[in-house]
């Protein structure tokens, strides 16, 4: 659903709401103002202070994925305010009911207070190939009613019959992407584990040179850290989560027409079947189409088919 310039937490595609205002208002019932930190790309910090207005922010100088920008964070939130638990997560999922949401959490920054690097499972209801999975092993506590599991490994958009072989083993959870560690614990893993972003994201506080920030590998932090760490813990989690990363997603929660298509804005259309038409203020219009996802937004037109919808990140690098 994102596009470089316009990503999807700026849509408004779910509940009227863009997704950036749903996930603020999802943590405001549990973390103070000066308790939340966006970090925020260089190219869209205007678009984002327009939605949220103005909330403590860290700029990263250019997008090297999310194990430079946890780096970055953590560095910066050590050296004004030491030692503490740190929570991420993406601006631009579904998530609810909210109560559920902060109790997982709730558990999980007690993990991470004796040690833990903690990410956050979702039981799969579908053979998903879209999502990474993790998968659990020994389970190491219960905070009020929520488990958690000793982290074995994670799987990276595996084929559908793997999926449905997780499904069937009961011991793979959806990776949501939301972690949890304290702040002096995955800078150690980060030294360890990725040096070069490590001392390439220090090297760029010290000196504010951004070069040397172009020079570190854009890697995530599954892939940089949690994969390799003997300190991953799994928390599973009871809410409902929803990356929303294809345009697909659409059919999970809004209701289609007589012909199955569903069409949001300002959109008209004749003999048109089984389609996804979304405009964000300028008119659609289509005639005589079948299987298309046709989408017109402030940063372009985007039309494909709908079974190619999932692998729109080729087109979009």
């Amino acid at each position: 659903m994102s596009q470089p310039d316009f990503p999807k937490q700026f849509l408004s595609v779910f509940n009227n709401t863009p997704l950036i205002i749903q996930t603020m208002n999802r943590v405001k019932s549990y973390f103070k103002k000066n308790e939340r930190v966006l970090i925020i790309p260089e190219e869209l910090k205007k678009l984002t202070y327009k939605y949220i207005g103005k909330e403590y922010t860290i700029i990263e100088p250019m997008r090297r994925n999310t194990a430079p920008a946890i780096c970055l964070t953590a560095m910066i939130l050590k050296r004004d305010y030491g030692d503490g638990v740190l929570h991420v997560m993406p601006a631009d999922h579904l998530i609810n009911p909210q109560k559920n949401f902060i109790e997982v959490l709730k558990c999980g920054q007690e993990l991470a207070k004796k040690g833990h690097l903690v990410t956050y499972g979702i039981t799969p209801n579908r053979p998903e190939t879209g999502y990474g999975y993790v998968k659990i092993g020994k389970g190491i506590g219960v905070h009020n009613k929520i488990k958690a599991f000793k982290g074995e490994g994670f799987t990276e958009k595996p084929s559908l019959i793997k999926a449905k072989k997780y499904i069937k083993s009961k011991k793979y959870l959806w990776n949501s992407g939301i972690f949890s560690f304290r702040i002096k614990n995955i800078l150690a893993e980060m030294e360890n584990f990725i040096p070069e972003v490590y001392n390439g994201v220090m090297k760029f506080i010290k000196t504010n040179e951004k070069g040397y920030f172009q020079k570190i590998p854009d890697i995530s932090i599954d892939y940089g850290v949690m994969e390799k760490s003997k300190k991953l813990c799994v928390v599973k989690s009871n809410f409902v989560w929803d990356d929303v990363g294809s345009w697909l997603a659409l059919e999970r929660y809004s209701k289609k027409d007589k012909n199955g298509n569903i069409l949001i804005g300002d959109v008209k259309g004749l003999e048109i079947n089984d389609s996804i038409m979304y405009t964000s203020g300028v008119p659609l219009k289509a005639y005589g189409i079948k299987g298309l996802v046709i989408v017109v937004s402030p940063g372009g037109v985007l039309i494909c088919k709908k079974e190619k919808a999932p692998d729109l990140k080729k087109l979009l690098k």
